[in-house]
């Protein structure tokens, strides 16, 4: 009797657990549900997601966290209005980017690292108030650079290499 009945509860839970719709959170082992998704939140548009939290039009992600707007994303972090992400960490208002770091206002960037308001950016490093910067290093107060190197204090620059305290 008591084997009868235990049969009967485990082959119940059994029907139950195929009956039962997938909430999009994947296994509670990290293993992905049917959508390919695993630990979401409030995912939306989700398609190969991975550590999710709080996506929304989500693409390609993997190691989301604060999503929004996501697309081609990779080790996310706290995204924003993303578009075609990679190593994300702090984004923002992203966009093109590439090896981000700690990006605030982004665009167009490419090789970012500790970027700030970032804009038209291509190989950056250590930007801060950029705008229409191009091969980047280590910037600051960056304005219209172009083929930037150590600058500073920079303005309207152009071919610059050791700049300091520029204006250009």
């Amino acid at each position: 009797m008591y084997l009868k009945t235990h049969i009967l509860i485990l082959v119940s839970i059994f029907m139950v657990s195929l009956i039962t719709p997938s909430t999009g959170s994947g296994g509670s082992d990290g293993s992905p549900d049917s959508d390919g998704n695993i630990n979401c939140v409030n995912c939306v548009g989700c398609t190969n997601c991975a550590n999710c939290v709080n996506c929304t039009n989500c693409h390609g992600c993997k190691n989301c966290n604060d999503c929004t707007n996501c697309t081609n994303c990779k080790n996310c972090d706290n995204c924003r209005d993303c578009q075609r992400c990679t190593n994300c960490p702090n984004c923002l208002s992203c966009e093109d980017c590439s090896d981000c770091k700690n990006l605030r206002n982004c665009s167009n960037c490419a090789n970012c690292r500790e970027c700030i308001n970032c804009s038209g950016c291509k190989n950056c490093e250590n930007c801060t108030d950029c705008k229409r910067c191009s091969n980047c290093s280590d910037c600051l107060r960056c304005t219209d650079c172009k083929n930037c190197t150590s600058c500073e204090d920079s303005a309207n620059c152009n071919n610059r290499t050791d700049c300091k305290n520029c204006q250009c």
